[in-house]
């Protein structure tokens, strides 16, 4: 439960509107807005588990947050070879591909946070 926390703290609650908009932009000011996200939202985890392993953590939502592995993940799921509409189905509306883009962004984030502070 205290991974839930720290992700929701980081990713939400920390996180703000600049960081969102700019962090998968192509140049500095997407790897620079991304690295500081990704560094701001380790800070919870300081509570809960080692420097190494907030390290560890901060690279791998440097990963997922710059690229884009959620959508291409989604559209190999769905059999397309486009990550438009999220890598969902063109048909399916962009709030519901947003919202659920939303929702396997986040698990893949909590798996590999959880996997990274158990094991």
């Amino acid at each position: 439960m205290q991974e839930l926390f720290c992700h929701l703290i980081g990713d939400y609650l920390i996180q703000n509107e600049w960081m969102a908009l700019n962090k998968k932009k192509e140049g500095l000011i997407g790897i620079f807005s991304c690295a500081i996200h990704s560094i701001t939202y380790c800070l919870p985890f300081l509570l809960i588990t080692s420097l190494f392993r907030v390290l560890i953590i901060a690279i791998f939502h440097y990963i997922v947050d710059r690229t884009h592995i959620v959508e291409k993940f989604i559209a190999i799921k769905n059999n397309l070879k486009t990550t438009e509409n999220f890598g969902f189905p063109k048909e399916k509306p962009e709030y519901v591909s947003f919202w659920l883009y939303v929702v396997i962004d986040n698990t893949f984030h909590l798996l590999i946070n959880h996997l990274i502070i158990n094991f």
